[in-house]
Protein backbone atom coordinates (compact mmCIF):
# COMPACT_ATOMS: atom_id res chain seq x y z
CA UNK A 1 0.00 0.00 0.00
CA UNK A 2 2.74 2.54 0.68
CA UNK A 3 4.54 1.91 -2.59
CA UNK A 4 1.57 2.74 -4.04
CA UNK A 5 1.16 5.88 -2.46
CA UNK A 6 4.78 6.65 -3.22
CA UNK A 7 4.08 5.69 -6.78
CA UNK A 8 1.09 7.89 -7.32
CA UNK A 9 3.19 10.80 -5.37
CA UNK A 10 6.09 10.48 -7.92
CA UNK A 11 3.68 10.11 -10.86
CA UNK A 12 2.02 13.68 -9.69
CA UNK A 13 5.38 15.33 -9.38
CA UNK A 14 6.42 13.99 -12.99
CA UNK A 15 3.32 15.21 -14.87
CA UNK A 16 2.94 18.11 -12.69
CA UNK A 17 6.40 19.24 -13.56
CA UNK A 18 5.68 18.09 -17.35
CA UNK A 19 2.17 20.26 -17.45
CA UNK A 20 3.40 23.17 -15.95
CA UNK A 21 5.88 25.46 -17.35
CA UNK A 22 8.58 25.58 -14.57
CA UNK A 23 9.73 29.20 -15.47
CA UNK A 24 6.06 30.27 -13.65
CA UNK A 25 7.41 29.08 -10.52
CA UNK A 26 10.72 31.65 -10.87
CA UNK A 27 10.46 34.83 -10.05
CA UNK A 28 10.47 37.59 -12.40
CA UNK A 29 14.06 39.40 -12.28
CA UNK A 30 12.95 42.98 -13.26
CA UNK A 31 10.39 42.94 -10.62
CA UNK A 32 13.03 41.62 -7.90
CA UNK A 33 15.62 44.12 -9.42
CA UNK A 34 13.21 47.25 -9.13
CA UNK A 35 12.34 46.25 -5.93
CA UNK A 36 15.96 45.96 -4.65
CA UNK A 37 16.37 49.61 -5.97
CA UNK A 38 13.06 51.02 -4.45
CA UNK A 39 14.55 49.75 -1.00
CA UNK A 40 17.61 50.90 -1.77
CA UNK A 41 16.77 54.48 -2.73
CA UNK A 42 14.24 54.42 0.37
CA UNK A 43 16.89 53.47 2.70
CA UNK A 44 19.20 55.52 1.65
CA UNK A 45 17.05 58.65 1.99
CA UNK A 46 15.41 58.53 4.64
CA UNK A 47 17.06 56.23 6.70
CA UNK A 48 20.65 57.43 6.17
CA UNK A 49 19.44 60.68 5.41
CA UNK A 50 21.65 60.87 2.33
CA UNK A 51 20.93 63.43 -0.88
CA UNK A 52 19.67 61.52 -3.61
CA UNK A 53 22.61 61.95 -6.01
CA UNK A 54 24.88 60.58 -3.65
CA UNK A 55 22.28 57.33 -3.64
CA UNK A 56 22.13 57.18 -7.60
CA UNK A 57 25.78 57.31 -7.09
CA UNK A 58 25.94 54.32 -5.32
CA UNK A 59 23.77 52.56 -6.81
CA UNK A 60 25.64 52.95 -9.91
CA UNK A 61 28.57 52.02 -8.83
CA UNK A 62 27.34 48.82 -7.78
CA UNK A 63 25.13 47.99 -10.44
CA UNK A 64 27.91 48.34 -13.44
CA UNK A 65 30.03 45.38 -11.67
CA UNK A 66 26.93 43.19 -10.84
CA UNK A 67 24.84 43.46 -13.77
CA UNK A 68 24.83 40.30 -16.17
CA UNK A 69 22.02 40.54 -17.88
CA UNK A 70 21.32 42.56 -20.70
CA UNK A 71 17.47 43.02 -19.96
CA UNK A 72 18.27 44.67 -16.54
CA UNK A 73 20.63 46.33 -17.68
CA UNK A 74 18.33 48.06 -20.64
CA UNK A 75 15.90 48.45 -17.91
CA UNK A 76 18.44 50.30 -15.82
CA UNK A 77 18.54 53.19 -18.60
CA UNK A 78 15.01 53.47 -18.83
CA UNK A 79 14.04 53.31 -14.74
CA UNK A 80 12.28 56.17 -13.20
CA UNK A 81 12.63 56.84 -9.75
CA UNK A 82 10.43 59.69 -7.97
CA UNK A 83 11.03 60.61 -4.34
CA UNK A 84 8.19 62.10 -2.38
CA UNK A 85 9.86 63.20 0.76
CA UNK A 86 6.06 64.22 2.01
CA UNK A 87 4.87 61.30 2.33
CA UNK A 88 8.12 59.16 2.64
CA UNK A 89 7.49 56.87 -0.43
CA UNK A 90 9.87 55.66 -3.32
CA UNK A 91 8.47 54.70 -6.43
CA UNK A 92 10.68 53.31 -9.36
CA UNK A 93 9.23 52.00 -12.89
CA UNK A 94 10.12 50.80 -15.68
CA UNK A 95 7.91 50.61 -18.40
CA UNK A 96 4.83 49.16 -17.24
CA UNK A 97 6.33 47.80 -13.92
CA UNK A 98 6.07 50.15 -10.80
CA UNK A 99 7.58 49.51 -7.12
CA UNK A 100 6.87 51.59 -3.95
CA UNK A 101 8.77 51.48 -1.05
CA UNK A 102 7.21 53.33 2.44
CA UNK A 103 9.06 54.93 5.08
CA UNK A 104 7.44 53.97 8.62
CA UNK A 105 9.75 55.55 11.04
CA UNK A 106 10.11 52.55 13.00
CA UNK A 107 10.72 49.14 11.60
CA UNK A 108 11.95 51.32 8.03
CA UNK A 109 11.42 50.79 4.54
CA UNK A 110 9.09 47.97 3.03
CA UNK A 111 7.78 47.07 -0.44
CA UNK A 112 4.00 48.43 -0.50
CA UNK A 113 2.61 47.90 -4.41
CA UNK A 114 4.10 45.43 -6.64
CA UNK A 115 2.98 45.84 -10.09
Amino acid sequence: MKSLKKTQYILFLLISILIFPINNAFSDETGIFIGAVSKHYCTCVFVSKLNPDHCSDSLNNFMEQVLEDPNLANAVNVMKVDIDAETLVVSVSVEDRAVQSIFNGKKGCYLDKLN
